[in-house]
């Protein structure tokens, strides 16, 4: 229940933001800025553990409504209860690709290679390749000039017992054009 209320909390928050700037690709001239860095992050602290994710990524513009780019993922977590401790790193990246349907709505589709650490109870360790696809969509609004946030729900196609991910998945992100 908190998720979605966080979740409404972030989608208030980019529509009321300034004049949506849907636009404003086609106002630049012929040098204009195609390429787009940005990502997502996520912080998660508890008396049990921690979660850290750090996700940029770098896109290009092929036109004004479809941006194709690649994504990196890096994910630090630590588990304790009681005796059982352990902390694992996983990474990884793939490719994507988000078009914009209509003023800020948008598709999204990704695929993504995961090395991710299994870690059991008795402390045995596991680490496997995972393959995730993901699609779905979201809002994207834009902040200024060539700036955005975006929040997008995806469901992943090839969920199997070993994927870190549970469907669906929401993602708060940022862009930055240059």
């Amino acid at each position: 229940m908190k998720r979605i209320g966080f979740l409404l909390l972030v989608f208030c928050l980019l529509s009321v933001t300034s004049t949506l700037k849907a636009q404003f690709f086609q106002e630049q001239n012929e040098f204009e800025r195609k390429w787009v860095f940005g990502g997502g992050f996520g912080l998660g602290f508890s008396s049990n553990g921690s979660n850290i994710l750090v996700a940029p990524q770098l896109g290009y513009m092929l036109n004004p409504r479809w941006e194709l780019g690649s994504r990196l993922t890096y994910n630090y977590y630590s588990y304790k209860d009681g005796s059982f401790k352990f902390s694992t790193h996983n990474y990884g990246g793939g490719f994507y690709t988000t078009y914009d349907l209509f003023r800020g709505l948008l598709l999204h589709a990704e695929n993504e290679w995961l090395s991710y650490e299994k870690v059991y109870f008795n402390l045995e360790r596991e680490r496997a390749l995972v393959h995730s696809v993901f699609v779905g969509g979201g809002l994207r609004q834009y902040l200024s000039g060539s700036s955005y946030a975006s929040i997008i729900i995806l469901y992943n196609l090839n969920e199997t017992i070993d994927s870190p991910y549970e469907n669906p998945l929401f993602r708060i992100g940022f862009g930055f054009g240059f």
